[in-house]
């Protein structure tokens, strides 16, 4: 797989398409519970079928990640794909990661998508909630929607020119 490593400035950020309120997730968790009915469970089941939303958290899905990427992953910046005038510098990490919504792992995989629960240092920004607020268990996300990229301030100047060279 690749590693962050690897990866150059202008392509090391994730693409968020949805977030997921508290009760949504729990629509997952009781799936995820249904799946694991015969299997093993580790610590990062345990940890996402007891997760109870903090103010400072939320859960989103992400598209395909570029890269294998730790938990605790820290990023600091959240930019509107779209918009990228539109962008705010807030400390945050990835605390959960939860392959394709169902599977929890110790970490976000290259090429997948994932539910993805994020903690922030202080409370959640708001433009987190442009996002489309999924409540189902299934994509109901509009053909028009808000896309945000999750980056660090380092690498946000390389993405913001790739992104606009498209």
């Amino acid at each position: 797989m690749r590693n962050e490593d690897s990866c150059k400035a202008f392509e090391r950020y994730l693409i968020a398409d949805s977030y997921l309120p508290e009760h949504a997730v729990k629509l997952w968790q009781d799936y995820t519970e249904q799946r694991f009915l015969n299997k093993d469970k580790n610590d990062f089941y345990h940890n996402y079928v007891s997760w109870k939303q903090k103010d400072n958290q939320i859960a989103v899905f992400t598209t395909r990640s570029y890269a294998d990427l730790e938990m605790n992953k820290k990023f600091d910046c959240i930019f509107n794909y779209d918009n990228l005038n539109e962008f705010v510098f807030e400390k945050f990490k990835v605390i959960q990661s939860i392959y394709e919504c169902w599977a929890p792992i110790n970490c976000v995989e290259d090429g997948h998508g994932h539910l993805l629960i994020l903690e922030f240092e202080n409370e959640v920004p708001q433009l987190l909630y442009k996002l489309h607020k999924e409540e189902e268990r299934r994509n109901t996300i509009p053909k028009i929607h808000t896309r945000l990229g999750f980056c660090t301030i380092e690498d946000f100047p390389f993405i913001k020119e790739k992104i606009k060279s498209y």
